[in-house]
């Protein structure tokens, strides 16, 4: 076999090729047969790791890219953290033309040296170290090298992660701040805090993630109950120390509506929602008054100490649906329920799965989990409840979550627990907010998730919003307020995304 043309790049020239003759017989005849090999010849079609349970289950079903441009193969997604690498089997396709294919293992912890893959396909290979894949067409006329990469985390994908610069303070004018609530005001972060000399200032911000406010002393016409505070999708608004009620657009300027109630208990769209007293008892409350089927309030339904009222919405409902957890009820006991609103009535949505607490906050946030056999996992809207006082005194530690939007709760993983840096808390309140993040494409099969959040691409650089959790204020068993900003967030969401 002759060669006429020699091969002289393979990256970026796919149309290069290599013209080959061979003389062939053919009754006493030779005719001369071109063969052209190209890069194709010796490009790697399929990359997989084969089963093996001892390792992790569905190893095989683990997605890798083959970046023939750099000669990169890789799984985008890493491993679990502390799977073992360094006797894996793999499958490895490629063309006909291939007569030689070199694994080599340099700097392994148990293994270094040269594999045969021809002749021992089922030779493990230790990935802990550098593995490349040389492949080889006959006499090496062509030949391309791969580097092989198997990446494991170095953190656990799913946990909550609270690491570098996660601690900040609450936005106050002075030390010591009494009391605040914090919450979402369409994007925004507003804070209202009451300072240690009785004055009270008012903070904004779109940047938590850098500790950016805007913030200023606001001063009452009435003495606020702080933690009434809530937010319509127009308006805040809160409750006086008498009952009555206040409406701001900006947070500085509160006007009077004419309402008297007894407890806020948060926003459903463009409305408050809370409780007033009213000719037959307790009443629920909706102002402006529009579709609320205005009854005497159940007597199992908490008048006080309920979490955070969040909004889910689904296509399987026709209009949005409230909810709460936990709180005291009037006979004063505590309540492990989940109690929902449709804009219409109030109905016991769950009971249990939490423990009976008051002061509890819901956080709302993403989950994952494995689909069916595949090793790939779904992102799911998940509810998580942390913190709040319990019926013998103590506060709560654990972290519980809801995937099926509070219909039933249960204990998160050990994973979405809070780290020992932050403590039990009752009354905390919280915000997410994205942060814009950016990395490399290159370095995309370092370290990278699956789900990607308002994904951008603008030539080498990669763009998506990161939601991170911020957990504002709370109170120690003694009522005392904590100053201070705690920022988390899934560590697989902070990853570079895979497109």
């Amino acid at each position: 076999m002759k060669i006429l043309n020699t091969f002289r790049r393979f990256a970026g020239c796919l149309m290069a090729g290599v013209t080959m003759i061979a003389a062939v017989s053919c009754n006493e005849k030779t005719e001369e047969v071109e063969i052209y090999l190209t890069p194709s010849n010796v490009a790697v079609t399929a990359f997989s790791l084969n089963n093996d349970d001892k390792v992790m289950e569905n190893l095989d079903s683990v997605f890798f890219s083959i970046d023939l441009e750099n000669g990169v193969i890789f799984n985008a997604d890493s491993l679990p953290v502390g799977t073992k690498i360094d006797k894996l089997v793999t499958s490895i396709k490629y063309s006909s033309y291939v007569t030689k294919a070199t694994l080599k293992m340099e700097d392994g912890k148990t293994r270094t040296g040269e594999v045969d893959y021809l002749t021992s396909p089922s030779d493990s290979i230790d990935f802990t170290g550098k593995v490349s894949l040389t492949l080889s067409t006959d006499n090496d006329q062509l030949s391309r090298t791969y580097r092989i990469k198997v990446n494991v985390h170095k953190e656990k994908t799913d946990s909550l992660v609270w690491g570098d610069k996660a601690l900040s303070k609450l936005p106050s004018r002075f030390a010591n701040p009494r009391n605040q609530k914090s919450l979402d005001f369409n994007g925004r972060a507003v804070s209202l805090i009451e300072e240690s000399d009785g004055t009270y200032t008012f903070a904004s911000s779109e940047n938590l993630f850098d500790g950016e406010w805007q913030k200023g002393e606001v001063t009452f016409p009435f003495t606020p109950d702080v933690r009434s505070l809530c937010a319509t999708t127009s308006s805040l608004m809160i409750l006086a120390n008498d009952g009555k009620m206040y409406q701001s657009s900006n947070g500085t300027t509160w006007t009077a509506t004419g309402e008297t109630w007894t407890a806020m208990l948060g926003a459903y769209l463009d409305t408050a929602i809370g409780l007033k007293n009213g000719a037959n008892g307790l009443e629920y409350a909706q102002y402006p008054l529009k579709d609320l089927n205005v009854t005497t309030v159940d007597s199992e339904f908490p008048i006080s100490g309920y979490s955070n009222f969040v909004i889910l919405a689904n296509q399987w409902t026709s209009s949005p649906v409230g909810f709460f957890a936990g709180g005291t009820c009037a006979d004063g006991t505590l309540s492990d329920a989940t109690w929902a609103f449709d804009g219409y009535n109030w109905i016991k949505l769950a009971e249990g799965g939490i423990p009976a607490v008051k002061g509890a906050s819901i956080i709302p946030y993403y989950g994952y989990r494995f689909t069916s056999s595949s090793w790939t996992q779904t992102e799911y809207p998940v509810w998580m409840i942390i913190g709040g006082s319990k019926k013998d005194g103590t506060l709560n530690r654990t972290v519980y979550i809801s995937y099926d939007n509070g219909v039933n709760w249960g204990p998160g993983s050990e994973l979405l627990q809070l780290p020992k840096e932050i403590p039990t808390m009752t009354e905390c309140d919280n915000v997410v907010m994205t942060t814009r993040k950016k990395a490399l494409l290159s370095d995309a099969w370092k370290k990278a998730a699956h789900r990607s959040h308002n994904v951008e691409v603008d030539g080498d650089n990669i763009y998506w919003d990161c939601p991170y959790i911020y957990l504002l204020g709370g109170f120690d068993p003694q009522g005392n307020l904590y100053n201070t900003i705690w920022r988390g967030v899934l560590a697989r969401l902070s990853f570079t995304p895979v497109i």
